[in-house]
């Protein structure tokens, strides 16, 4: 590794400040920087995380407009440029195509369409087939107003086999990505019994399935979270609300709030419909809007929104599992919306935080699946966005240096320097557009690595119900000279004063960089008495550490990481103040 003299740095926020050492390692007379790569040889690792059986359960979790440059700039803020999301550790990584059709006159050969909305891109992975904007799960026609043919979904399918069903979304639950998943009809738009104008054929008055919210209630899938109570408190053609024809047509149980949700524990009473805002829910960062001025500086960071009683996205996952845990198997759809809506708005913390938020829910699934390795996870988004990290000056080359774009945005991230974002497919005020390129697709558990290399988004649809398992091949192989593994390298980053309020709420804000780990403890001591602790993944994190009961003086972070090599402890102090 490099040698580096790195410069003690200061990061400043609104809600908590205190001068950064940053994570330097000292070996010997030399300092090194941990790499953000890797030390062993994966063949192995990867061929082990092989599974070709089908699974009996599938969780699928979709960040909406989450490419690569919005998950890059989160990871960028949220952790350093050395750091990983958990979505960044699966085994198995592809790129995924994300076209759709055009209406028109010839059914043989519908236009392609390189930039798609959210209704035809989620329809792709629920049916295995394309279709045109604005369309759920129903096939391409002549024109917008032209119903095409129903295509039987994913979640559908897992119904009829006595699977239990689950959606999840931060958006309004009748949006189109969730809306994919169980409901058929022509435009996105006639999300309720009110908004059926451009689908008249669709009204249930005139013998069609209705609008998107009670289709997805008469498929009674048994668990529904997420916004869009506005659109359930519409009055349907038969006259009473979308809401009460759930609960007495099918039993819903009705939440509304996060301590209501936090109390079922059960299916026996009926399946849950939680509709947790009027319209879509709140991001977890308070808005940072980019202007043609440049919003924000070096200096800003990403302020927690009041969610007030909604819960988060993985509040969400965890109790639509926990609901859905059964011995015959489930499907889960989980949806953080907020990526793509902040986005439409320039609003980079609102995105950067969204996909914080994607990460956390995949946490909670990763540890069922822990538990049922016979889940299948997998994590992608619906579409590119508009989203670009973008230079803003200084020590930089030609190639390098460029700054500037309609409007811009600009955030200290975890490493103590500036990071500025650009949004130029729209004009400021106006809603930024989605773009056509290929995005990420990541998974592990049973026919994972069937998302490898360059796929599309209709690929998922037989994945997830479960390809003909092929047979691995057997036989002897020649063994690679065995090597003696490294020891862990680890790097460590925190505050170096705090104020005993700031350590009950947020807390003590930690970074660490490890390389050549197995498992990462970060603790807090007290003494000889542990005061917090939390386990990381293999290749560190940035997590707070809270203190409920009031301490003061000396404390001590510990980072413990073991691996083949052996086991690495670093430490720094801190100091508590009232």
């Amino acid at each position: 590794m490099i040698g580096l003299n790195l410069m003690a740095r200061r990061r400043t926020g609104v809600l908590a400040a205190g001068t950064l050492a940053i994570g330097a390692i000292a070996l010997g007379s030399a300092v090194y920087a941990v790499s953000p790569g890797f030390t062993d040889d994966r063949s192995a690792d990867l061929a082990g995380a092989i599974n070709p059986a089908k699974p009996k359960n599938v969780i699928l979790l979709i960040g909406d407009g989450t490419d690569d440059s919005i998950i890059t700039a989160a990871r960028n803020y949220e952790l350093g440029a050395k750091g990983r999301f958990a979505l960044d550790e699966l085994p198995f990584t592809g790129a995924m195509t994300t076209f759709g059709l055009k209406t028109g006159p010839n059914p043989d050969d519908y236009p392609i369409n390189y930039v798609s909305d959210s209704a035809p891109t989620a329809s792709g992975w629920s049916t295995g087939k394309k279709t045109v904007d604005s369309r759920l799960s129903q096939g391409p026609s002549s024109a917008d107003t032209v119903p095409g043919e129903d295509y039987e979904t994913v979640l559908e399918k897992y119904k009829k086999q006595g699977k239990r069903t689950g959606n999840v979304s931060t958006a309004e639950i009748t949006d189109a990505t969730p809306a994919a998943a169980a409901a058929h009809i022509n435009l996105r738009a006639c999300q309720g019994p009110t908004d059926m104008a451009s689908c008249p054929t669709a009204k249930k008055s005139a013998g069609g399935k209705g609008s998107v919210a009670e289709q997805l209630v008469d498929n009674k899938i048994d668990v529904i979270l997420g916004g869009g109570l506005n659109r359930y408190n519409q009055t349907t053609d038969a006259g009473p609300s979308v809401l009460s024809y759930a609960q007495s047509a099918h039993k819903y149980q009705v939440i509304k709030d996060k301590t209501s949700l936090s109390g079922v524990d059960t299916l026996a009473n009926g399946p849950i419909l939680g509709l947790f805002s009027g319209g879509n829910m709140t991001p977890k960062y308070k808005p940072l809007t980019a202007t043609p001025a440049g919003a924000g500086g070096p200096d800003t960071t990403c302020q927690t929104a009041d969610r007030g009683t909604q819960p988060s996205l993985a509040d969400m996952t965890d109790k639509a599992i926990k609901l859905l845990d059964n011995d015959k198997g489930f499907f889960l759809q989980v949806e953080s919306a907020m990526v793509d809506k902040q986005e439409h708005a320039s609003d980079l913390c609102g995105a950067i935080g969204d996909v914080l938020e994607l990460d956390n829910a995949l946490k909670v699934a990763q540890a069922y699946q822990a538990k049922h390795p016979d889940t299948l996870i997998i994590v992608t988004g619906d579409h590119a966005h508009s989203t670009q990290i973008v230079g803003n000056g200084g020590s930089t080359t030609d190639a390098t240096g460029a700054t500037g774009g309609k409007a811009t945005a600009t955030v200290k991230t975890a490493d103590g320097d500036p990071m500025t974002v650009a949004y130029s497919t729209s004009n400021p005020g106006g809603s930024q557009s989605h773009t056509g390129a290929q995005i990420r697709v990541a998974a592990s558990g049973p026919q994972a690595a069937n998302v490898t290399g360059t796929i599309d988004q209709t690929d998922l649809f037989a994945t997830m119900l479960g390809r003909t398992p092929s047979k691995l091949p057997t036989g002897p192989t020649t063994p690679a000279p065995t090597a003696k593994p490294a020891a862990p390298v680890v790097a460590l980053v925190a505050d170096s004063r705090i104020s005993a309020k700031q350590l009950r709420k947020p807390g003590l804000r930690v970074s660490t960089n490890v390389a050549g780990a197995t498992s990462v403890k970060v603790s807090l001591v007290k003494g000889s008495r542990t005061v917090a602790t939390k386990t990381v993944g293999r290749y560190g994190a940035t997590v707070h550490l809270k203190v409920k009961s009031g301490v003061k003086g000396a404390l001590k972070v510990v980072v413990t990481a073991k691996g083949p090599g052996g086991t690495k402890t670093r430490t720094t102090t801190v100091t508590v103040t009232r």
